[in-house]
């Protein structure tokens, strides 16, 4: 989710599985008092990075490079 739509409806809590392949502004969520969990979950990290080997159009779109 993006960070900016969780600051704006305070959701006080996030948890990210993983952060691998693209890490947003933790520390930032953070120090606006949202709890942030990061649990670097190698599933979530192998996902990623095939989605992102397989469809690099679709993951350059939004993240650019």
């Amino acid at each position: 989710m993006c960070s900016g739509t969780a600051l704006l409806y305070r959701i006080p809590r996030i948890i990210i599985g993983e952060n691998v392949t693209f890490q947003g502004p933790e520390d930032y969520v953070r120090s606006r008092g949202v709890d942030l969990t990061i649990l670097s979950d190698p599933t979530c990290i192998k996902l990623m990075k095939d989605f992102i080997a397989a469809r690099p159009d679709l993951w350059n779109e939004d993240i650019g490079e």
